[in-house]
Protein backbone atom coordinates (compact mmCIF):
# COMPACT_ATOMS: atom_id res chain seq x y z
CA UNK A 1 0.00 0.00 0.00
CA UNK A 2 1.28 3.45 -0.79
CA UNK A 3 2.81 5.67 1.88
CA UNK A 4 0.67 8.75 2.51
CA UNK A 5 2.55 11.91 3.41
CA UNK A 6 -0.15 14.11 4.83
CA UNK A 7 -3.85 14.45 5.53
CA UNK A 8 -5.99 17.21 4.08
CA UNK A 9 -9.47 18.17 5.25
CA UNK A 10 -11.66 19.27 2.36
CA UNK A 11 -14.87 21.22 2.99
CA UNK A 12 -17.50 22.23 0.45
CA UNK A 13 -17.59 25.94 -0.38
CA UNK A 14 -19.97 27.89 -2.63
CA UNK A 15 -18.49 30.29 -5.17
CA UNK A 16 -20.83 32.83 -6.73
CA UNK A 17 -20.03 33.49 -10.39
CA UNK A 18 -22.35 36.24 -11.66
CA UNK A 19 -25.83 34.77 -11.36
CA UNK A 20 -24.56 31.18 -11.24
CA UNK A 21 -23.48 29.26 -8.17
CA UNK A 22 -20.67 26.73 -8.54
CA UNK A 23 -19.39 24.37 -5.90
CA UNK A 24 -15.68 23.97 -5.25
CA UNK A 25 -13.43 22.28 -2.73
CA UNK A 26 -11.67 24.45 -0.16
CA UNK A 27 -8.53 22.70 1.12
CA UNK A 28 -7.38 23.13 4.69
CA UNK A 29 -4.24 21.44 5.91
CA UNK A 30 -5.19 19.10 8.74
CA UNK A 31 -1.69 18.09 9.84
CA UNK A 32 1.91 18.99 9.09
CA UNK A 33 2.54 20.69 5.77
CA UNK A 34 5.06 19.60 3.19
CA UNK A 35 8.30 21.57 2.92
CA UNK A 36 8.08 24.56 0.60
CA UNK A 37 10.85 23.15 -1.58
CA UNK A 38 10.73 19.41 -2.17
CA UNK A 39 13.96 17.58 -2.83
CA UNK A 40 14.37 15.35 -5.87
CA UNK A 41 14.33 12.37 -3.49
CA UNK A 42 10.94 13.45 -2.10
CA UNK A 43 9.50 13.92 -5.59
CA UNK A 44 10.73 10.50 -6.68
CA UNK A 45 9.29 8.93 -3.52
CA UNK A 46 5.92 10.63 -4.07
CA UNK A 47 5.77 9.38 -7.63
CA UNK A 48 6.70 5.82 -6.62
CA UNK A 49 3.98 5.78 -3.96
CA UNK A 50 1.40 7.20 -6.36
CA UNK A 51 2.30 4.65 -9.06
CA UNK A 52 2.08 1.76 -6.58
CA UNK A 53 -1.35 2.88 -5.42
CA UNK A 54 -2.59 3.40 -8.98
CA UNK A 55 -1.43 -0.09 -9.96
CA UNK A 56 -3.35 -1.53 -6.98
CA UNK A 57 -6.41 0.40 -8.14
CA UNK A 58 -6.09 -1.00 -11.67
CA UNK A 59 -5.78 -4.53 -10.27
CA UNK A 60 -9.00 -4.01 -8.30
CA UNK A 61 -10.97 -2.85 -11.34
CA UNK A 62 -9.61 -5.56 -13.61
CA UNK A 63 -10.85 -8.14 -11.11
CA UNK A 64 -14.45 -6.93 -11.34
CA UNK A 65 -16.75 -9.47 -12.99
CA UNK A 66 -19.91 -7.43 -12.37
CA UNK A 67 -20.25 -3.79 -11.39
CA UNK A 68 -22.89 -1.06 -11.20
CA UNK A 69 -22.76 2.60 -10.23
CA UNK A 70 -24.54 5.89 -10.75
CA UNK A 71 -22.68 9.16 -11.15
CA UNK A 72 -23.61 12.83 -11.23
CA UNK A 73 -21.55 14.45 -13.97
CA UNK A 74 -20.75 18.12 -14.55
CA UNK A 75 -18.92 19.08 -17.75
CA UNK A 76 -17.79 22.64 -18.50
CA UNK A 77 -16.23 23.75 -21.79
CA UNK A 78 -14.72 27.23 -22.04
CA UNK A 79 -13.55 28.87 -25.27
CA UNK A 80 -12.00 32.33 -25.55
CA UNK A 81 -14.61 35.01 -26.06
CA UNK A 82 -17.54 32.67 -25.40
CA UNK A 83 -19.72 31.91 -22.40
CA UNK A 84 -18.78 28.65 -20.69
CA UNK A 85 -20.97 25.74 -21.74
CA UNK A 86 -22.09 23.75 -18.69
CA UNK A 87 -23.76 20.34 -18.92
CA UNK A 88 -25.05 18.42 -15.91
CA UNK A 89 -26.31 14.87 -16.21
CA UNK A 90 -26.55 11.55 -14.40
CA UNK A 91 -25.13 8.36 -15.86
CA UNK A 92 -25.17 4.70 -14.88
CA UNK A 93 -22.19 2.44 -15.62
CA UNK A 94 -22.56 -1.33 -15.70
CA UNK A 95 -20.12 -4.18 -16.25
CA UNK A 96 -21.80 -7.47 -17.15
CA UNK A 97 -20.43 -10.46 -19.08
CA UNK A 98 -17.22 -8.56 -19.72
CA UNK A 99 -19.03 -5.71 -21.46
CA UNK A 100 -19.36 -2.05 -20.49
CA UNK A 101 -22.65 -0.21 -20.79
CA UNK A 102 -23.03 3.47 -19.91
CA UNK A 103 -26.58 4.79 -19.73
CA UNK A 104 -27.33 8.48 -20.15
CA UNK A 105 -30.71 10.24 -19.98
CA UNK A 106 -30.83 10.02 -23.78
CA UNK A 107 -30.26 6.27 -23.93
CA UNK A 108 -32.71 5.68 -21.08
CA UNK A 109 -35.39 7.63 -22.98
CA UNK A 110 -34.79 5.54 -26.11
CA UNK A 111 -35.13 2.37 -24.04
CA UNK A 112 -38.38 3.53 -22.45
CA UNK A 113 -40.08 4.18 -25.81
CA UNK A 114 -38.61 1.13 -27.53
CA UNK A 115 -36.24 2.90 -29.91
CA UNK A 116 -33.06 1.27 -28.63
CA UNK A 117 -33.49 -1.79 -30.84
CA UNK A 118 -30.42 -4.05 -31.01
CA UNK A 119 -28.84 -3.71 -34.44
CA UNK A 120 -25.81 -5.29 -36.02
CA UNK A 121 -23.05 -2.72 -35.69
CA UNK A 122 -19.70 -2.41 -37.39
CA UNK A 123 -16.38 -2.69 -35.52
CA UNK A 124 -15.84 1.03 -36.17
CA UNK A 125 -19.15 1.89 -34.51
CA UNK A 126 -18.39 -0.37 -31.54
CA UNK A 127 -15.01 1.35 -31.14
CA UNK A 128 -16.67 4.77 -31.26
CA UNK A 129 -19.25 3.80 -28.63
CA UNK A 130 -16.52 2.40 -26.37
CA UNK A 131 -14.46 5.59 -26.68
CA UNK A 132 -17.51 7.71 -25.85
CA UNK A 133 -18.34 5.54 -22.82
CA UNK A 134 -14.79 5.84 -21.50
CA UNK A 135 -14.86 9.61 -22.08
CA UNK A 136 -17.98 10.14 -20.00
CA UNK A 137 -17.06 7.46 -17.40
CA UNK A 138 -13.24 7.71 -17.17
CA UNK A 139 -12.96 5.39 -14.15
CA UNK A 140 -13.91 2.52 -16.47
CA UNK A 141 -10.61 3.04 -18.32
CA UNK A 142 -8.95 1.06 -15.53
CA UNK A 143 -11.04 -1.97 -16.48
CA UNK A 144 -11.27 -1.74 -20.25
CA UNK A 145 -7.85 -0.61 -21.55
CA UNK A 146 -4.57 -2.50 -21.64
CA UNK A 147 -2.51 0.55 -20.64
CA UNK A 148 -4.66 2.78 -18.39
CA UNK A 149 -2.01 5.46 -17.91
CA UNK A 150 -1.32 5.76 -21.62
CA UNK A 151 -4.98 5.55 -22.66
CA UNK A 152 -6.61 7.28 -19.70
CA UNK A 153 -7.91 10.17 -21.80
CA UNK A 154 -8.72 10.44 -25.47
CA UNK A 155 -6.69 13.23 -27.05
CA UNK A 156 -3.83 13.09 -24.51
CA UNK A 157 -1.27 11.25 -26.61
CA UNK A 158 1.54 11.62 -24.07
CA UNK A 159 -0.35 9.63 -21.45
CA UNK A 160 -0.30 10.27 -17.70
CA UNK A 161 2.00 9.92 -14.70
CA UNK A 162 0.78 9.43 -11.10
CA UNK A 163 2.43 12.28 -9.17
CA UNK A 164 0.85 12.36 -5.71
CA UNK A 165 -1.08 10.24 -3.24
CA UNK A 166 -2.47 11.42 0.10
CA UNK A 167 -5.35 10.87 2.49
CA UNK A 168 -8.10 13.48 2.52
CA UNK A 169 -11.35 14.02 4.41
CA UNK A 170 -14.31 15.03 2.22
CA UNK A 171 -17.73 15.51 3.81
CA UNK A 172 -16.60 13.45 6.79
CA UNK A 173 -15.30 10.56 4.65
CA UNK A 174 -11.68 9.44 4.56
CA UNK A 175 -10.58 8.98 0.95
CA UNK A 176 -7.30 8.46 -0.85
CA UNK A 177 -6.47 11.15 -3.40
CA UNK A 178 -4.25 10.13 -6.29
CA UNK A 179 -3.27 12.75 -8.86
CA UNK A 180 -2.51 12.04 -12.51
CA UNK A 181 -0.75 14.60 -14.73
CA UNK A 182 -0.18 14.32 -18.44
CA UNK A 183 3.32 13.65 -19.68
CA UNK A 184 6.09 12.98 -17.18
CA UNK A 185 4.21 14.83 -14.45
CA UNK A 186 7.02 17.32 -13.86
CA UNK A 187 5.99 20.24 -16.03
CA UNK A 188 3.44 22.78 -14.83
CA UNK A 189 2.46 23.32 -18.46
CA UNK A 190 0.52 20.05 -18.62
CA UNK A 191 -2.36 19.53 -21.04
CA UNK A 192 -4.48 17.45 -18.64
CA UNK A 193 -4.79 16.60 -14.96
CA UNK A 194 -7.13 14.20 -13.19
CA UNK A 195 -7.67 13.79 -9.46
CA UNK A 196 -9.15 10.48 -8.32
CA UNK A 197 -10.67 10.07 -4.86
CA UNK A 198 -10.82 6.46 -3.71
CA UNK A 199 -12.56 4.69 -0.84
CA UNK A 200 -9.61 2.89 0.82
CA UNK A 201 -11.84 0.06 2.10
CA UNK A 202 -13.55 -0.87 -1.15
CA UNK A 203 -10.78 0.46 -3.45
CA UNK A 204 -13.45 2.00 -5.68
CA UNK A 205 -13.29 5.51 -7.12
CA UNK A 206 -15.97 7.77 -5.67
CA UNK A 207 -15.04 11.14 -7.16
CA UNK A 208 -13.13 12.37 -10.20
CA UNK A 209 -12.06 15.93 -10.98
CA UNK A 210 -10.49 16.44 -14.38
CA UNK A 211 -9.25 19.31 -16.49
CA UNK A 212 -8.00 19.16 -20.05
CA UNK A 213 -6.95 21.44 -22.89
CA UNK A 214 -8.79 20.31 -26.01
CA UNK A 215 -7.12 20.25 -29.45
CA UNK A 216 -9.06 23.36 -30.53
CA UNK A 217 -7.69 25.31 -27.54
CA UNK A 218 -10.81 25.09 -25.38
CA UNK A 219 -10.53 24.35 -21.67
CA UNK A 220 -12.62 21.39 -20.58
CA UNK A 221 -13.35 20.21 -17.05
CA UNK A 222 -15.39 17.31 -15.74
CA UNK A 223 -16.46 16.26 -12.26
CA UNK A 224 -18.05 12.94 -11.36
CA UNK A 225 -19.56 12.07 -8.00
CA UNK A 226 -19.83 8.28 -8.15
CA UNK A 227 -21.99 6.01 -6.01
CA UNK A 228 -21.04 2.33 -6.44
CA UNK A 229 -24.02 -0.03 -6.13
CA UNK A 230 -22.51 -3.42 -6.86
CA UNK A 231 -18.94 -4.68 -7.18
CA UNK A 232 -18.47 -8.41 -7.66
CA UNK A 233 -14.85 -9.48 -7.56
CA UNK A 234 -13.39 -12.51 -9.28
CA UNK A 235 -11.91 -14.48 -6.39
CA UNK A 236 -9.11 -16.89 -7.26
CA UNK A 237 -9.51 -20.24 -5.47
CA UNK A 238 -6.49 -22.43 -4.68
CA UNK A 239 -6.41 -25.71 -6.68
CA UNK A 240 -6.37 -27.84 -3.49
CA UNK A 241 -9.42 -26.05 -2.08
CA UNK A 242 -12.32 -28.42 -1.57
CA UNK A 243 -14.64 -25.85 -3.05
CA UNK A 244 -12.51 -25.19 -6.11
CA UNK A 245 -15.32 -26.32 -8.40
CA UNK A 246 -17.32 -23.25 -7.39
CA UNK A 247 -15.24 -21.04 -9.66
CA UNK A 248 -15.59 -17.30 -9.29
CA UNK A 249 -17.19 -16.00 -6.14
CA UNK A 250 -19.00 -12.66 -6.20
CA UNK A 251 -18.47 -10.28 -3.32
CA UNK A 252 -19.38 -6.69 -2.62
CA UNK A 253 -16.54 -4.69 -1.17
Amino acid sequence: MARFLRTIIVASAAIVLGSDVAWADQNTIGSISSPQIASSHDIASDRADALAFFESLVERYRGLVAYEDVADVVQITTRPGEEPQRVETRIAATIQDGQLRVETPGSQMRDSIGLDVPLKTSPAMETFVQKYNLWIAPHMVLRFTDEPLQDFRLGVEEGFTPTLTETVIIDGRSLVHVQLKSGDGLSEDYTAKFDLYVDPDSMLIQRIEGEQRLPDGADYSTTLDITPIRADQNEVVAPDDNNSDQGAVGQMS
